[in-house]
């Protein structure tokens, strides 16, 4: 007996001969018996799963063109139809009718018709919202910035996207169901995890093959079944020039100053504004010659920021502030293990860095020679070999140098390499000091003040005449760094409106300009010389060192200028 009603029936979607049934107590269940009741196939009549075969297996589309297929099974007429879906058979009703009874009256096909579209219209939809689901990870799996790949323990890709094709010069469609190892002209170095059974984090890689030049940061975590056997590993990785951008935003490795940052209307000044404009328009290398304080490093900026690798780094390093013994791993990088005290990981040199932008190297002059060396081959081969590896990394990087010693006299002294000095200079500035453009003194002393009064809170608005000419007559050996710490120092302790001269009453007499060229009175260059170390002898109190280092030249050129001009040197009694 069909109980309640004439006619039963089920759904079979899929061509895995899935039953979907919304409800056992109407789909014939006292047709069979406990043991069959369900959705298993496997215990449905021979004939009936036959007739199913056929239709999603045998032959689907002569399935589709019948009309329908019936049979007498057990005493019971099984009724089917196809259903098709953009020309896909993609399931079956079936219905079931007792022989004896003959058709199904109206009521139980309409019956059964309702249940089998209300399971229908539920199944499509849930796939359809699969497909979505899916069309949604892959569009995101494509388009992050890196690279990401599933290898199988077979060594068969399972997964590529579109970024690891790009990285690893290859097709993902084609490339997937292929051994990685097959793809590449290396040893992949994830293989090992399938029996360790450990991955890795931000691991440094450095590939050099015949075909591939990459430097990334690797990533590779196993995926493990219940026996905690690998089974898988997603691996993901990203080039290395992405990972130093972010550093260096962090880092604060990025150039401030622009030509606008550049006060003055001297020419002297003018003259090198125009040829750092010129510099920063092409690629050799610069080199920026002037006393300490003049602003070398703000020229640097704005040549960096004036040029193509604006978007780079700009990486800045004092020479003469790295210790003797750490100068090579700073500038050049080195491996896990080179020395006592290094990291395990390895680091990179500063030259690595900025790969891509630029590296300005202040006070070169102060470089030992065997560091000078090697760092005559990195300009020349455009690599860098980091301490303990024996790998040529490339490098990309503009070199921006700064002296306030005269190169070519350390180069005739045997203490500067003559062949690193012509390396350094392509492109020569001389950036003149502030005495010698005193009608710029006014103008950076009132652009200080109108900065540092903000900056604290001060309506400190402007100098008296007095102090503008106290400033004029003054020889600031600092240069402009000494004259913004002047203005800044008057900004803190003045409350007035204006500064008078009660505040600029600390300046060092020794250095204000002489009488002669106050007024203007031209003297011949042998005269200038005279006077220019005889004023500094007495304000170092004959102190050599001292005097050579304000004067911008080395201690045997100064003595011999002692011995040419007849000056004679007495250490006061203090």
């Amino acid at each position: 007996m069909l109980r309640s009603h004439q006619c039963a029936g089920f759904l079979v979607l899929s061509r895995e001969l899935t039953v979907l049934d919304s409800n056992v107590s109407k789909l014939g269940v006292d047709a069979f018996s406990k043991s069959r009741t369900g959705a298993d196939l496997t215990t449905l009549p021979e004939s009936l799963l036959d007739n199913l075969k056929k239709i999603f297996h045998e032959d689907p589309k002569r399935a589709r063109e019948d009309t329908g297929i019936e049979f007498v099974a057990l005493d019971l007429k099984f009724h089917i139809r196809t259903i098709a879906i953009n020309n896909q058979t993609v399931g079956a009703f079936i219905w079931i009718t007792q022989v004896k009874t003959g058709n199904a009256t109206a009521d139980d096909v309409i019956h059964f018709a309702a249940s089998t579209l209300e399971i229908l219209t539920s199944k499509f939809s849930v796939e359809q919202e699969k497909t979505w689901l899916i069309k949604e990870q892959q569009a995101i799996v494509d388009h992050i910035t890196d690279g990401l790949l599933v290898i199988e323990r077979s060594g068969v890709v399972r997964f590529m996207n579109a970024t690891a094709g790009r990285i690893l010069n290859l097709v993902p469609k084609k490339s997937i169901g292929q051994r990685f190892s097959d793809l590449l002209d290396f040893e992949p170095i994830i293989h090992p995890i399938f029996e360790s059974g450990v991955g890795y984090v931000d691991r440094e890689l450095i590939i050099d093959s015949p075909r591939r030049h990459l430097h990334l940061i690797d990533t590779a975590v196993p995926i493990k079944n219940a026996q905690g056997q690998v089974v898988s590993i997603v691996n993901s990785f990203r080039e290395i020039h992405r990972v130093r951008k972010i550093a260096d935003r962090l880092q604060g490795n990025h150039a401030r100053y622009t030509f606008e940052s550049l006060i003055g209307s001297s020419e002297s000044l003018q003259d090198a504004t125009a040829a750092a404009h010129k510099a920063a328009r092409g690629f050799a290398n610069v080199l920026l010659n002037g006393e300490s304080g003049v602003g070398k490093e703000v020229f640097a900026q704005a040549i960096h920021n004036g040029s193509s690798r604006v978007d780079g780094p700009f990486i800045a390093i004092n020479c003469a502030a790295l210790p003797r013994d750490l100068i090579e791993s700073e500038l050049f990088g080195y491996t896990s293990g080179s020395f006592t005290g290094a990291r395990k990981e390895g680091r990179p040199g500063k030259f690595e860095s900025a790969t891509g932008g630029t590296i300005f190297l202040d006070e070169i002059s102060e470089l030992p020679l065997d560091v000078q060396a090697k760092l005559l081959r990195v300009l020349q081969e455009r690599e860098v070999v980091r301490i303990g590896d024996t790998r040529g990394i490339p490098i990309d990087v503009r070199i921006i140098s700064a002296c306030n010693r005269d190169l070519r006299q350390l180069v005739q002294t045997k203490e500067f390499r003559e062949d690193l000095f012509y390396r350094f200079n392509v492109i020569a500035i001389t950036i003149p000091p502030l005495r010698k453009r005193q009608g710029d003194i006014a103008v950076l002393a009132n652009h200080f003040l109108t900065k540092y009064a903000a900056l604290l809170g001060k309506r400190t608005y402007r100098f008296q005449p007095s102090v503008l000419e106290k400033m004029m007559k003054y020889e600031w050996p600092g240069n402009v760094r000494e004259l913004e710490n002047c203005v800044e120092r008057i900004v803190n302790l003045c409350d007035e409106e204006e500064v008078s001269d009660i505040y600029f009453s600390e300046l060092d007499v020794a250095h204000a300009l002489p009488e002669s060229r106050q007024s203007g009175t031209l003297k011949s260059l042998r005269d200038a010389e005279r006077d220019a170390i005889e004023a500094m002898l007495q304000a170092c109190n004959c102190n050599i060192t001292e005097s050579a280092r304000r004067l911008g030249i080395s201690k045997p050129t100064l003595y011999a200028k002692i011995r040419e001009h007849g000056v004679i040197v007495e250490r006061a009694i203090r």
